[in-house]
Parts: C-alpha cells; sequence; structure tokens
C-alpha cells in the first residue's frame, strides 16, 4: 500500500517558481511579496558562486568556499580588495610614464668610427668676392649694353657693389647704396636684370681666390673640388657638395662621394691655402667667412677667420639616429622628423632637398621674406619651376634691406619663456631635426702665418679643417615603452597582485556578457514550461497526480 507522502517528488530547481503537488501556490505567492531586488539577488547568487568557484583570478573562490568560515571569507575579501588597489596604483604609475615618457636617446656606440661619417661640406666665402675691376669696366656694358650713360653706370657699380657683400643677416651692408635716396628711386632701371647673373659674372675666379689645395695629404687642384655655391651668405666656394646635378650624378657613379677621411689630426683632412692679389683687397674686406654644413644642406651659419693667419679647425663629429618603431609617436613627441613624413604640418624643406634640420631653417627664413616682400632672392635662395613666387628684382631688395632687422634675428617659438629678446621682429622658426642627425662641434684655433714655409706672398691665409679623433660616439633615440612593452608590464602586474593573464580578464567579459544572458535565458525558459507530469504504476492501475486549479 502507498501512501501520498511516499509518492516521489518532482526536483525542486535551484531558482525559479516552484511547483509540486502542495505548496505550488503558496511558494508563488511569496515570491510575488518579495521586492525586486531580492528576486534578482537570489536569481544571481547561484551563477556568482559558480564563478567565484571557477575562477583563474587567485583568491576569488574563497570568497564562496564552504569550508571557510565567515570571517575567513572577510580576511580574503580584504586581501583581495588590497592586492587589486596595489596593481592599480603601479598601473597607473607605469601609464604615466609611458605617456610623459616615451623616447630616450642612449648612447650605442662609443668608437664609432669616422670613416662611415662623409666629411662636411667645407663653403668658403671670401669678403672680397668681387673682379673690381671687371665690375666698372666690363659689366655695365655687357649686362645694359654700350650705349650706357655715365648715370646708369654709376647705378649699376654702386648698387652691385653692395650687394655684392650682403648676407640675408647682414642686409646692413647695403645700407651704403640705399641711404643715397637718389639712387635708390632709381633703382627700378635695373629691374631686368638677374642679381644672381650679375653676381657671379664679376665674382672672382676660382684661381684669384685659391693657391694650393691638399686633400688627406694629397695635393688637388682648388678648381676641380670647388664649385661655386649660392647661400643665405650669398656665393661661396663649396668643398664635398652634394647640391649640383653634376655632383648628384658624381655621388651615384662613385661610391667614395661624398669623400670620407679615415684619417685624424692637422693634414689628414681639407688643407687650403688662399692668396689674394692686393689689388683686388678693398679696405674693411679682409678675411673669409667659413661654412661647415651637411654635404645636402643648402646653408648654415658662418664664422669669419682673419686674414694673414693659419686656422686650424678640428671637429668632432656628433651622429644621432632614430628606431624606426618610433614612427608610433608623432613627431612633435619624438621631436624629429623622418624624410618621408611630409605631410606633417611642421615638415619644411627646400625642394628637391633632403631634410635637415638647416634646409628647413632656409625654407623658413625663406617664407618670412617671401611673405614680407613677396619674393624670393635668388642670390640667398634656390629657384626651381614649382615655386609659386617671383625672384625679387633689384628694386624689391629696398624691401630686404627695410626689413634687415627682422632677417637678422630668428628665435625658437619657445625662446620668450627663457630669453628677454630686445629685437621684437624677428624671424620664428620652430624646425624639427632630422631623426638621422649628423652634426659637427668645431673648435677653432688661429695663429700667425709663416709665410717662409708657403713660400706666397704676404696676403695669404691657411684652412687646414680636420677630425680630432678616429672614432666618435654614436647616439640612439628609442622607444621608452612601446604598447607592447606597456601591455607585458602590465600582464606582469596582474599577475604578481592577482595571479591573473588575459584569459582571466575574457573569462570575467564572458561571464558577465554571453554567460549571463544565456544563463537568465535559460531561466526564463525553465519558469515558462508546464509542471512534469509523474506517472506511478499501481499493478494494472495508473496514479496520475494532476494540479488542482481554483
Amino acid at each position: 500500500m502507498f501512501y501520498p507522502l511516499e509518492l516521489p517528488r518532482p526536483r525542486q530547481p535551484l531558482h525559479g517558481k516552484r511547483f509540486g503537488l502542495i505548496g505550488a501556490q503558496q511558494q508563488e505567492s511569496q515570491d510575488s511579496r518579495g521586492n525586486s531586488s531580492g528576486k534578482l539577488w537570489r536569481l544571481l547568487l547561484p551563477y556568482l558562486k559558480e564563478y567565484t568557484a571557477s575562477s583563474s583570478v587567485h583568491g576569488i573562490r574563497y570568497l564562496a568556499d564552504p569550508k571557510l568560515k565567515s570571517f575567513e571569507r572577510i580576511i580574503w575579501l580584504l586581501i583581495l580588495v588590497a592586492t587589486s588597489i596595489g596593481a592599480s596604483i603601479v598601473y597607473v604609475d607605469l601609464s604615466e610614464l609611458y605617456q610623459s615618457v616615451r623616447i630616450q636617446t642612449t648612447i650605442k656606440n662609443t668608437m664609432y668610427p669616422i670613416f662611415v661619417a662623409p666629411f662636411p661640406a667645407i663653403g668658403i666665402c671670401p669678403r672680397n668676392r668681387v673682379n673690381w675691376y671687371k665690375l666698372e669696366n666690363e659689366a655695365p656694358y655687357h649686362f645694359l649694353g654700350p650705349n650706357i650713360s655715365a648715370t646708369q653706370k654709376e647705378l649699376f657699380v654702386r648698387f652691385f657693389t653692395a650687394a655684392s657683400d650682403s648676407h640675408l643677416t647682414r642686409m646692413r651692408e647695403m645700407s651704403s647704396f640705399f641711404s643715397n635716396a637718389t639712387l635708390a628711386a632709381d633703382l627700378h632701371r635695373l629691374d631686368g636684370l638677374d642679381v644672381a647673373a650679375v653676381i657671379e659674372y664679376v665674382h672672382l675666379e676660382c684661381s684669384d681666390v685659391f693657391s694650393a689645395c691638399q686633400w688627406r695629404g694629397n695635393p688637388l687642384n682648388c678648381c676641380e673640388i670647388f664649385e661655386l655655391e649660392f647661400t643665405e651668405s650669398g656665393p661661396c666656394w663649396v668643398f664635398n657638395s652634394l647640391l649640383s646635378p653634376a655632383m648628384k650624378q658624381k655621388a651615384k657613379e662613385s661610391r667614395y662621394y661624398p669623400r670620407r677621411t679615415p684619417q685624424y689630426g692637422e693634414g689628414t683632412g681639407l688643407d687650403v691655402f688662399m692668396r689674394l692679389n692686393k689689388s683686388l683687397l678693398r679696405p674693411n674686406k679682409r678675411g673669409v667667412y667659413l661654412m661647415i654644413k651637411q654635404p645636402q644642406q643648402w646653408s648654415d651659419v658662418v664664422r669669419h677667420v682673419p686674414h694673414e693667419s693659419h686656422t686650424r679647425v678640428s671637429m668632432v663629429p656628433r651622429l644621432t639616429t632614430t628606431d624606426q618603431r618610433t614612427r608610433a609617436v608623432s613627431p612633435s613627441v619624438r621631436r624629429c622628423i623622418f624624410a618621408d613624413e611630409t605631410d606633417h604640418p611642421k615638415y619644411k624643406n627646400l625642394p628637391g632637398f633632403e631634410y635637415w634640420f638647416g634646409n628647413c631653417r632656409s625654407k623658413c627664413h625663406q617664407e618670412h621674406v617671401v611673405n614680407l616682400c613677396k619674393c624670393s632672392p635668388s642670390v640667398f635662395f634656390p629657384v626651381t619651376d614649382k615655386d609659386n613666387f617671383t625672384v625679387c628684382k633689384p628694386s624689391e631688395f629696398k624691401c630686404l634691406y627695410d626689413y634687415r632687422h627682422t632677417f637678422s634675428e630668428e628665435r625658437h617659438p619657445l625662446e620668450n619663456e627663457y630669453v628677454d629678446n630686445p629685437y621684437k621682429e624677428s624671424m620664428i622658426c620652430d624646425c624639427f631635426i632630422s631623426c638621422t642627425q649628423l652634426i659637427f662641434d668645431r673648435v677653432f684655433s688661429t695663429s700667425s702665418l709663416d709665410n717662409n714655409d708657403t713660400e706666397t706672398e704676404a696676403g695669404t691665409m691657411r684652412l687646414d679643417i680636420f677630425y680630432q679623433s678616429g672614432w666618435f660616439i654614436q647616439y640612439q633615440s628609442n622607444m621608452r615603452f612601446t604598447f607592447v612593452e606597456l601591455l607585458a608590464s602590465f600582464g606582469g602586474i596582474i599577475g604578481l597582485f592577482l595571479g591573473a593573464s588575459l584569459l582571466s580578464a575574457f573569462e570575467l567579459v564572458y561571464y558577465f556578457t554571453i554567460g549571463l544572458y544565456l544563463y537568465l535565458h535559460g531561466q526564463r525558459k525553465l519558469d515558462q514550461q508546464p509542471p512534469p507530469v509523474i506517472t506511478i504504476p499501481f499493478g494494472q492501475r495508473k496514479i496520475t497526480p494532476v494540479k488542482y486549479l481554483r
């Protein structure tokens, strides 16, 4: 005989509405009386227990371990909170370091041989550049015609005498001409002339400047190794240049050009003897300007070298290269720019030139001249077919002279924070260095020239330019922290404090997104299912319990 209490009962689910033969309506009424937060907590509690029991993060499983007492669980909760806070503090500090100091420059090689770096281009700009006889007797008739008047000739001679020694930063040299209002008013009569062409015509020949040249102790023809180039300091004779088409072609054909030297010390580089005929000298125009620049560079600052002297220039190269991984940050962060980053707003370069810091400065100077005077002087800057400005005519040199104070000073945008500059009007240039930058630290020493040794007449000067040492330091700029290194450091921090990994993060995301959705969706389906029917055989009869409905 079977009693009702002995009948099998359906297994009660962990969550949801309970059902059975007795108490279905009572349980339902109790659930309806509970608040919504209580329902949600009872619904999620088993799921949270399942996550804590199976989580790969160390310490979480102890929070729901039934074998532990309550105070033990509280201790593990405090430990878990403390380690999480420690991991967060270390990560924030590492992240700030990643954002603030992303580039660092270190010494890559302390014994980098000097023959790896090309010898610099040496520009010699004589202060007496003009063949005065040719300027006064041939050039006026050559450019203006044989029937020019005395007034036209005087205008021509006076203007080009002043323009021949002018630099962009020394336009005050033309004050001798523009102080004469009559001459300045008539200057438009020369507007049909190309200033650079006239100055090149009256310029001293190579044989008028150089007496003898030696490269690495071997005598060479000076006129074969020096080229006449225009710079921001006017026309100069330049050695080891890569600007002219002929020299660019030479570099393609010869692997040894631009020239290099493996030796160091006096007489191992460029040794030049210069002798100017005394008839070519003019008062206050003695000596030369010396320019040391990159072979691919248009111009650089010059230094005056006195006449009748033996000047030694000892150089120490300094090479800084930049790792390609730094391309992950902007040029503003790494403070250098690669040659192919032409789309960056700070990229400035002369057309057809390789990007160097000096070429960016020259382009910046040219932009200031064009903005103020609406033209570019071909005697100071290169001229190409792609230019959208005109070449300055002689009458427009008056504008250059009027803004001489602006062109004589170059400032950095941040300079005002540190320097009280008396010149309010100046050229402001914010140029990034090239990410592969080679500069030359130089030391000048001058002594009197022994004419007995050189067997030359007075007025001669000697320039000896050489490397100070056979080795120099190579610097390397690298990313201090890349994103991969930051991620690896973060993984180490999480592993140290929490014993977790990247899979732990995916696990956490899965449990509270996809897993939680599937769990809730499954519970809703379970609630919607009808109660199961239990059939109990009694011999030949079957008893089927049925829920009584009111």
